[in-house]
């Protein structure tokens, strides 16, 4: 099945980003990376010491650019999943009318049925009295 990606460079990036940024991968990479920051800037060089204020602007930053790649990403997701309930839900309308229509085929059946029953046991009814 040949299946093209429809998607833009932008929404591509975005999709990326919020599967990398939702990830077990990633917070494991974010501790790690806090740590060795902190480890390295409380035992050797402190060029970011406590209470690390250039550690916190970078994940404030890491925070403020993957949000809007993780909402456009989410955005993306509900427009396809209304997509797909907009058109069950047709599926499912015409399959309640054609279930309406058999119905209501049955039904005039079985009064045409049961007229044609009540017509014999007249005739039946009438010849008996003869």
């Amino acid at each position: 099945m040949d299946h093209k990606d429809e998607r833009t460079l932008g929404d591509r990036i975005s999709d990326s980003v919020a599967k990398f940024g939702g990830s077990w991968r990633f917070i494991i990479c974010a501790v790690i990376v806090i740590n060795i920051w902190v480890a390295i800037n409380l035992l050797t060089i402190a060029w970011d010491p406590y209470p690390f204020i250039l550690l916190n602007l970078l994940l404030s930053l890491v925070a403020a650019f993957q949000a809007p790649f993780i909402l456009m990403s989410q955005r993306r997701v509900e427009m396809k999943q209304d997509a797909i309930y907009r058109s069950l839900f047709r599926e499912i309308k015409e399959l309640i009318e054609v279930d309406l229509s058999l119905e209501h085929q049955v039904l005039e059946s079985n009064k045409e049925i049961r007229e044609k029953l009540e017509a014999l046991q007249k005739s039946h009814e009438d010849r008996g009295r003869e």
